[in-house]
């Protein structure tokens, strides 16, 4: 009887009293400024799945908490969960809070006014904490690169009081149909404007639309404390909005080319460099091309295809894909390597091939093209021996003569003082052949050390020595890939973390790529000095670590 009661009470203890849900705003009116909160509470069993409150959004910062609480109070098991959302309102006007699904409960619409401040606090507001974008072009391409940068202007007024999750600006909210390069340029620093001085926070970035039509580019906000007039608000500080128009691929665009929208292209090729002149049968090459594509995304680059003569293969390694800042623009690079196998003697010539693209400065279709070589393929060591025999070959042969075939055998004696002299001569002839051979070896061994560092060390001193601002480039990236064995992408990183090398390939790029009419000045000696000392250090962390080589490599 005791067992029974025991659990009668327990299911008595276990059954929930019955469920509803209540909403409730803390005020039906607040200024543009202020900030409101929505309470929602279920009693009882808690739905499976979280609300949707995603349709406030549109009109508000929402900042979400939710508290569950669970009791047994006389005998009643009570569990509840409460919903509580802090709303900031991004415009003036008469709101309806929707209805929510929770569980199997709707929960009833509400109404909020949002009434805009006098214009005299606003302008005093306006002051203290406001944002400035700037964007490069108002129209673009699809593909196509747009700059974007943003500042954020606040006086000693101000304290912000939530910012990103590194303490900057919040990073740019990803945009349908869009792809957002964050250039990472955050900082916090002091400025004049207005007759006034403000700390400003600035953020850029480029954005690739990936559709035509009108895009808006992604709204961010602050919320700020701000003391004025002997007292303080808390507001949310939105960047104002912007709409940009993205022009679709122009009809008089090549029907049959790939789309490569840029300001600029430059095309880099070593095919005019290759030492051909002794090229034989079943012997390789390698080609390497690279396309730099100003304010386009390095993924958007085409390869070159190109047509090969009969007896040439080809052997594509997968393309080396990076992009570069340049100022606040981006420079989109892909880099293709071909290794070619000539398959029968003959003269060959590797076409001419052209990069079709669209110029978005000029707005007209440009073609860059890429020169190609005519060059002779000889047969080898195993044709020539094989041409030997062939008919023609006026060299005299040797019959050997047999006494089985019947024929008369002739034997000359040789005099004794004839064969002392002959290994006497042959004997200095071997000894003579030995010590030169011996010189001609060690004098070798020098010459081919010697040429060793030429062919490698000469040629990298050249391209640092030359005119061109892109000869000296190419020198530094050419340095670190052959004297460390690492890609171009890899060398890149390294120039970069350089003091020296960064500010020589800033101003590289400044040149090469018409930013600035400017010459560039290089200090020749301190690029060399500073690439032994990159060569040095990751060699020696090489030694010590493999986490600094893992680091550089390509991802």
């Amino acid at each position: 009887m005791v067992k029974k009661l025991l659990i009668t009470a327990m299911m008595v203890a276990t059954i929930p009293i019955v469920a509803e849900v209540t909403v409730e705003l803390s005020k039906d009116e607040i200024s543009e400024i202020g900030r409101v909160t929505l309470t929602i509470r279920l009693d009882g069993i808690p739905p499976r799945d979280e609300p949707d409150f995603s349709a406030l959004d549109d009109y508000f910062d929402v900042e979400k908490n939710r508290i569950r609480d669970q009791r047994i109070i006389n005998n009643q098991y009570i569990s509840s969960v409460t919903w509580i959302l802090t709303l900031r309102p991004k415009r003036v006007g008469e709101f309806k809070i929707p209805s929510f699904e929770i569980g199997s409960f709707t929960t009833e619409e509400l109404t909020l006014t949002v009434v805009p401040l006098s214009d005299e606090i606003k302008e005093k507001l306006d002051q203290e904490v406001f944002w400035i974008t700037k964007v490069d072009r108002q129209e673009q391409y699809v593909h196509g690169g747009i700059h974007v940068e943003r500042k954020l202007y606040y006086s000693n007024n101000v304290t912000l009081v939530r910012m990103g999750r590194r303490g900057g600006i919040p990073a740019p909210d990803d945009v349908d149909d869009a792809h957002i390069v964050n250039l990472g340029n955050q900082n916090d620093d002091w400025a004049p404007r207005n007759g006034r001085t403000y700390r400003v926070y600035t953020q850029e970035f480029v954005i690739f639309a990936e559709k035509s039509g009108t895009l808006s580019l992604p709204q961010t906000s602050v919320t700020a404390n701000i003391d004025i007039d002997d007292g303080s608000v808390t507001a949310a500080v939105h960047t104002e909005s912007h709409e940009l128009t993205i022009l679709p691929r122009p009809e008089e665009y090549p029907s049959g080319s790939p789309w490569l929208p840029a300001s600029n292209v430059v095309i880099s090729d070593d095919l005019g460099e290759l030492n051909l002149s002794n090229l034989v049968v079943g012997e390789s090459f390698s080609r390497q091309i690279t396309i730099e594509a100003l304010d386009s995304f390095s993924t958007g680059i085409p390869g070159i295809e190109m047509e090969l003569p009969d007896g040439m293969r080809s052997y594509p390694t997968n393309p080396d894909f990076r992009n570069e800042i340049l100022g606040n623009k981006i420079i989109g690079s892909r880099t293709d390597e071909h290794a070619f196998v000539v398959t029968r003697a003959g003269e060959y010539r590797i076409p001419d091939t052209q990069l079709v693209w669209w110029n978005t400065d000029t707005k007209q279709v440009e073609r860059s093209i890429i020169p190609g070589r005519t060059f002779i393929v000889g047969a080898g060591s195993a044709a020539n021996a094989a041409g030997n025999n062939v008919a023609g070959n006026t060299r005299p042969q040797v019959q050997g003569v047999s006494a089985l075939d019947g024929a008369n055998v002739i034997v000359y004696k040789t005099p004794l003082y004839m064969l002392v002299l002959m290994i006497t001569g042959i004997v200095l002839m071997v000894t003579s052949i030995g010590l030169l051979g011996g010189f001609a070896f060690i004098q070798g061994r020098r010459r081919n050390r010697a040429t060793t560092k030429s062919v490698e060390d000469i040629n990298l001193e050249t391209l640092l020595k030359s005119k061109s601002s892109r000869d000296v480039k190419e020198g530094m990236l050419r340095w670190l890939t052959i004297k460390l064995h690492i890609s171009r992408v890899n060398a890149i990183l390294l120039l970069q973390k350089h003091p020296t090398t960064a500010v020589a390939l800033r101003r590289v790029n400044d040149q090469q790529y018409s930013t600035s009419s400017e010459v560039a000045q290089l200090d020749r000696n301190e690029i060399k000095r500073a690439l032994k000392e990159i060569e040095q250090e990751v060699q020696r962390q090489r030694s010590h670590t493999t986490t600094f080589w893992q680091f550089y490599q390509p991802t």
